[in-house]
Parts: structure tokens; C-alpha cells; sequence
């Protein structure tokens, strides 16, 4: 064995004579390596595993030349990754692991091989859906040699890569942290697919984590994307649709949903109804909601995730019709105990999504957010009376107060306006609007 072993570090060595063939060493090892295997054996045998092994020691032997050693290795790491030679998946990880073993003694040399390899050995675990194993090893790659020896696209490929699998194997801590590594990089990428495919993992990620706003702006995102043909356009608007629905009520979600709503092809979508009724702040049936969880295929988590997202619209929108009511009414409108929905209002108020104040010895919550404008009306008034200076200039602030209390009344006299209509008059409303919508573009 020691024969044939001295025997190969003599052929290995002999690639490179220094006479310029170096321009075409590459080219010479890959001719080298497929050769011994041809000779080898059959495909896939054990043999051919362990001759890889015994090129890859008789590369780095001392009488090789460097340049030699890296073509080899380099040879060696692209034929396992391809799989030419139909080697199984246990002996392709023998053999790159042993690589990596082998060549990390010597960092500096082979950090491109270094990175090539932990990319090789990612797609073989990934091949066996070892997802988690797959990100660990390409995390195993330094910063500095993705930053010394990779280009951009390189560097954030991987970042990529680390993100996805460990979304798909479900550790979403580590997700995370791929996520803010990668966001880094997103300014020097230029190709287009390469951002979409990062902005899918990302939404993913945000979904996945109940980051549900940051997830529907960043699906409509992606759907606005002309590299994606209308069905995939469709599919992404109705990830958009879905998550925005899951999403916390409020006025941030009203937002959303408001620019979801005048998508174009939002419309083509059986998401839509829900999606529309909610924008024009109807209160959504048990029936609407059991026919939106059965199509979007929900878990038992998700599910609850829905019925509270969809109990808070409710409440959003019965607080733009009522100044106040009593729990046990609320939960009745709600179809939930009086007790539920006193919580439920407790926690919009504490969290800054609903304006409201809650007495709890007449069971009465006050609905505060119809008002609101009328309060800083007030507030402005008060403080510019408490601030008046002697005429001519409190003559002039009071002219302004004035006039900011008129302009303020008259806005909310016109939302009051809105509102009434909206909740009178729903199908003319949304005729109304789509026609100031086409007006618009």
C-alpha cells in the first residue's frame, strides 16, 4: 500500500513540471482524477471512496507542488459535488469530510477550496433532508475567508442558504440571525431572482415568527416583481392576503390591508371577500372566517392566531360605530363571554391599537379613537391659551386656535361622513372608491 501510495505522489507531483503548464492545470487534474477512477472500478464503489481519499493525501504530500495540490483538490471536491460518479451519500460525506479535515491545517492556502467544500457538503445533507446539519456546516465557514475569497454573490448565496435551511429544520432563533447577516449584503446584489429568492425565505421567516405585518409587505413585494409570472404574482399576493388577516388589528394593519386591497390582481382571489370586508370595516361572520381557515389549510395554532386576529377587527370596527358599550353586549356581538371580551379590550388599549378606556364596575368600555381628533384639537387650544402673550400676538393665536378647531371639525365631520356611508351604504361605497381608485391612476 505504501508503494502504490508513493507511486501516486509521484503522478500527482509530475502534473506540474513548471515549464507554463500551469495554465491549463486545472484542465490536466480533472483528466488526472477521472482517469484513476475510470480505472478504478465500478461506479459508486467502495474503491472509488477510498482512492478520492488517498488522491486527496497524495496532493498535500510535501513533494507536491501547491498549485498542483489546489487543482487536485479542487478536482476532487467538484466531482463529488456533481456526483459523476454515482457515489452514495455516506461516501460523498467520507470523502469531503476527510477533505476538510486534511486541508483546514492549511487555511490560508485553500480557503476557496474550503468554502467549495462546506457548499458541497450543505447539498449532500440537504439531499438527505438534513436541513439543520446543512446549515451548521456552512456556518462553519469563516467571515473572513467569505470576505476575503468570495465575491458578493457568493457571500450572500450563502447567507441565504444558512437562513432556509435553518427555517426549514424549524430552529427559527438561527433563522433569525442568517437574516440580519444576509440584510447586510442585500445592497451589492444585483441579480433579480437572487433577491426574490431571499425575500421568500424572509417572509417565511417573518410568518413563521408571527411577524405577520412585516411578512404581507414583504410577499406584496414580491409579487410586484415582473420576474415572476401572474400565478406566481397571484400566489405571493395571497400570502400577503392571508398573513395580513392573522396580523394583530389596528390601524398598521388597516394600512396594509388598504394597499392589498387595491392590488390588481388581489381581486382574482378568493382571499379577497374577507380581505375587502375587513378594509370596509364590516364585522366578519363565523361562516366567512370557517371558510377562510378550511382553505388556507391553517394549524390548530395558526387557527386560534385567526379567531383572536378576527375578534380584534370586530371590536375595531364596533368601536367606529359605538361611543361605548357594555361587555356583555361586546360579547355578544362577539360570540364570546362578556369576561373575554373586557381581556380583549384590555389588551387593544394597553398595547396603543385601540383609544379606549375601560370601567370595570359598570362592566363599560368608552371607545375614545372617534374622538381622538377632537382631543388634540382641545390640546392644541389649551396650550396655546395657557402660552397667549399680550395683543397683537394673542389676537393672532387666537385666530389660529380657532381656525385649527373649524378645519379640525370639519374633518372629522367628513370621516363621520365616510363612516355612516360605508356602514349604510357598503356596495355604493366600494363602487365610489374603486372609481376614485381608477381616477387616481
Amino acid at each position: 500500500m505504501t508503494a502504490q501510495f508513493d507511486q501516486l505522489v509521484a503522478e500527482i507531483a509530475a502534473l506540474y513540471r513548471g515549464d507554463g503548464a500551469a495554465d491549463n492545470l486545472e484542465q490536466i487534474a480533472s483528466g488526472f482524477v477521472n482517469k484513476k477512477l475510470a480505472e478504478c472500478g465500478a461506479e459508486g464503489s467502495e474503491q472509488q471512496q477510498a482512492l478520492l481519499v488517498n488522491i486527496i493525501d497524495a496532493s498535500l504530500n510535501d513533494q507536491v507542488a501547491s498549485p498542483v495540490s489546489l487543482a487536485v483538490i479542487k478536482e476532487v471536491v467538484a466531482i463529488v459535488d456533481t456526483n459523476e460518479h454515482h457515489l452514495d451519500g455516506e461516501s460523498q460525506q467520507k470523502v469531503i469530510r476527510h477533505l476538510l479535515g486534511r486541508v483546514q491545517q492549511r487555511p490560508t492556502v485553500f480557503e476557496h477550496v474550503i468554502i467549495s467544500a462546506r457548499l458541497a457538503l450543505s447539498n449532500i445533507l440537504v439531499a438527505q433532508l438534513s436541513w439543520e446539519e446543512a446549515a451548521q456546516e456552512l456556518r462553519e465557514i469563516r467571515s473572513e475567508h467569505l470576505q476575503r475569497s468570495a465575491p458578493p454573490e457568493l457571500r450572500f448565496t450563502v447567507y441565504v442558504r444558512i437562513m432556509e435551511y435553518f427555517e426549514q429544520a424549524g430552529n427559527l432563533d438561527q433563522a433569525v440571525l442568517a437574516l440580519n447577516r444576509a440584510a447586510s449584503v442585500v445592497p451589492t446584489v444585483k441579480d433579480v431572482n437572487q433577491i426574490i429568492w431571499y425575500r421568500r425565505v424572509q417572509a417565511r421567516i417573518y410568518e413563521r415568527t408571527h411577524r405577520y405585518i412585516e411578512a404581507a409587505n414583504t410577499y406584496r413585494n414580491i409579487s410586484q416583481s415582473e420576474a415572476k409570472g401572474v400565478e406566481e404574482q397571484k400566489k405571493m399576493l395571497d400570502r400577503a392576503i392571508r398573513c395580513v388577516v392573522l396580523a394583530a388589528a389596528g390601524p398598521q394593519k388597516m394600512r396594509v390591508m388598504a394597499g392589498l386591497h387595491r392590488e390588481k390582481l388581489a381581486a382574482s382571489l378568493q382571499s379577497f371577500s374577507l380581505l375587502e370586508n375587513m378594509v370596509l370595516k364590516r364585522l366578519i361572520r363565523p361562516a366567512e372566517l370557517e371558510e377562510f381557515s378550511a382553505r388556507a389549510r391553517l394549524s390548530p395554532s395558526t387557527t386560534e392566531t385567526l379567531v383572536r386576529a378576527v375578534r380584534e377587527h370586530n371590536v375595531f370596527v364596533l368601536s367606529s360605530l359605538y361611543t361605548n358599550m357594555k361587555f356583555a353586549n361586546l360579547g355578544r356581538s362577539l360570540g364570546i363571554g362578556a369576561e373575554e371580551a373586557e381581556d380583549t379590550c384590555a389588551n387593544m388599549i394597553a398595547e396603543g391599537r385601540m383609544k379606549g378606556r375601560i370601567d370595570q364596575v359598570d362592566g363599560v368600555v368608552t371607545f375614545e379613537g372617534s374622538h381622538e381628533v377632537e382631543e388634540v384639537a382641545a390640546a392644541i387650544s389649551m396650550k396655546k391659551q395657557a402660552t397667549a402673550q399680550p395683543p397683537p400676538m394673542h389676537f393672532r393665536e387666537t385666530v389660529a386656535a380657532k381656525w385649527d378647531l373649524r378645519i379640525v371639525n370639519l374633518c372629522q365631520a367628513i370621516e363621520d361622513s365616510v363612516d355612516l356611508l360605508i356602514e349604510r351604504q357598503p356596495a355604493y361605497a366600494q363602487t365610489l372608491f374603486k372609481s376614485m381608485e381608477h381616477q387616481g391612476e
